[in-house]
């Protein structure tokens, strides 16, 4: 692919001054970052950190704004203004940001979790590794290959680390393959020429990284004049920086997007923020209470995080969605989620999804159990309206499964057990008798063939990922239709075996297994 030329941008881009929000970032040898480390766990604890590698798997990263939340910190502005009021320290924040020795304990999972680099186009295309265009009407770009601090459980280690081979991708790049994409696809009449499948085209880029928002004004704009050239309907942005340090979104941030929108009226801004905890935006007394409004209601929001807010909902051309996982030690408390999703509902903000932690490399130290946190955010949506709440997903290789149900196992009472022979009793018991566990196919990739399909298994109460399930599925929209019933046939086959001395019976199962 012949290199596209640098777009030219004919606007003055207002700029944001923020110095005050320049990260602390590095590993354990980093002088400043040793300093820090040793004052919150002290010698010997660091030294365990540093022998286990926790650093190497994954470099400290934080900035002013939320190392004085999770301190319990005052912060200013070089000016007096203050940013972060004295509060006592949050311990859900700190444990997000800080590292835990327990991180390399156990470093079972996925380099490149969801298998993202099976769907990045191929080596030679120009764009391997720089976009990932996974469901048809939407295609990502790695924007940025930086954050202004690191959650400890991030998704895109792999994109720091260099690992699979993701990359940053230039504005020009993003709008040319759309370009490419939605063309060829209209050539021929919507469809894909190689399997006939009806496809649609991209309306939607998504930035990320990476945080995008951590680029300058200059840069952003860029990116969303190169997604109105390509003359996509909306342009979503994945950023944890209204969090983070909610300082960015100032008047001159506001200002660029309402240059975009004099030149593309036509075309949405959506930010898809990631606030994980109310501790990142609610303001809290001595004791560590939220403070409710003078009004009754709801609670009192740091003024930097309620005026970032309102500069950006003042926007009629622009929303702002929310989703986060559930990680162990920070959110994974019904009160805490119940207030997430009021609050930000409260304030124009339209929760997404709860995610299932992801099966990253040392995901056994921040992940709960798939159906413990199921649990957690279903106790968590009760009193809660139809427009506050949130889906609990998981985001898979075969697209984002919705965990519908976990179902309680089938316990037979002696009067009606009697009424069926052993061997059926047996195999009732053996596949309903530890419960189940319902998921379902809600964005599927490309063509979205398997939208709305099952995966229907039983339980496992310490499943992490679904991985934790494959040898217990009874019916899977993953597999070919004359397979969905695979896991079925061979479970019911196995148990009547072990019930029963016909050999046919007994053969049949050898058959299927």
């Amino acid at each position: 692919m012949a290199t596209a030329p640098k777009m030219k941008v004919d606007v003055t881009v207002p700029k944001s001054s923020l110095k005050h929000v320049a990260p602390l970032r590095g590993r354990f040898e980093h002088a400043r970052v040793s300093k820090l480390m040793l004052a919150i766990y002290g010698e010997e604890k660091f030294q365990k950190m540093k022998d286990a590698g926790v650093d190497k798997r994954m470099m400290f990263g934080i900035n002013p704004h939320y190392q004085a939340l999770a301190m319990g910190e005052e912060l200013k502005t070089v000016d007096g203004e203050v940013l972060v009021p004295e509060m006592p320290p949050s311990k859900a924040i700190g444990a997000l940001i800080l590292p835990r020795l327990e991180e390399t304990a156990d470093i079972a999972g996925a380099k490149d979790p969801s298998n993202q680099m099976r769907y990045t186009p191929g080596d030679n295309s120009g764009y391997h590794g720089k976009l990932l265009h996974k469901y048809d009407e939407i295609v990502l770009g790695y924007a940025s290959p930086t954050c202004s601090a690191h959650c400890r459980y991030c998704y895109r280690l792999d994109l720091f680390n260099k690992d699979t081979g993701k990359t940053s991708i230039r504005p020009e790049e993003l709008r040319d393959y759309i370009v490419q994409y939605n063309d060829n696809l209209e050539e021929n009449g919507g469809y894909d020429p190689e399997t006939g499948a009806k496809r649609y085209p991209i309306r939607e880029v998504l930035l990320s990284g990476g945080d995008p928002l951590v680029l300058p004004n200059f840069s952003l704009y860029r990116f969303m004049e190169a997604a109105g050239q390509a003359k996509v309907w909306l342009m979503r942005m994945g950023s944890k920086e209204l969090a983070f340090r909610p300082e960015r979104a100032d008047q001159a941030f506001v200002d660029t997007f309402k240059l975009i929108n004099q030149r593309y009226p036509d075309m949405h801004i959506n930010i898809v923020a990631h606030y994980t905890h109310p501790d990142e935006f609610l303001e809290r007394d001595a004791n560590g209470d939220y403070i409710p409004n003078e009004s009754g209601i709801g609670y009192k929001w740091m003024k930097t995080s309620y005026d970032a807010i309102k500069r950006l909902t003042s926007l009629n051309f622009l929303t702002i969605e929310n989703q986060t996982p559930i990680i162990s030690h920070v959110n994974d408390n019904v009160e805490a989620l119940h207030l997430l999703h009021e609050e930000l509902r409260r304030m124009g903000i339209k929760f997404k999804y709860v995610f299932q932690g992801r099966d990253i490399e040392g995901h056994k130290a921040f992940s709960l159990p798939v159906e413990e946190a199921w649990r957690m955010h279903s106790d968590a949506m009760k009193g809660l309206s139809d427009t506050s709440k949130s889906r609990f997903s998981m985001s898979t290789e075969w697209g984002k499964m919705e965990v519908v149900s976990v179902i309680d196992g089938l316990k037979l009472p002696d009067a009606v057990a009697e009424m069926f022979t052993p061997d059926v009793r047996a195999t009732l018991e053996g596949i309903l008798g530890e419960g189940l566990i319902i998921m379902k196919s809600h964005r599927s990739p490309y063509e979205a063939e398997t939208i709305a399909d099952l995966v229907i298994a039983r339980r496992n109460p310490e499943a992490l990922w679904i991985s934790g399930y494959e040898d217990r599925i009874l019916y899977d929209f993953r597999r070919p239709a004359d397979q969905k019933y695979a896991g079925l046939i061979k479970m019911v086959a196995g148990i009547m075996a072990a019930e029963s001395n016909d050999d046919n019976v007994v053969r049949l199962a050898k058959a299927v297994a």
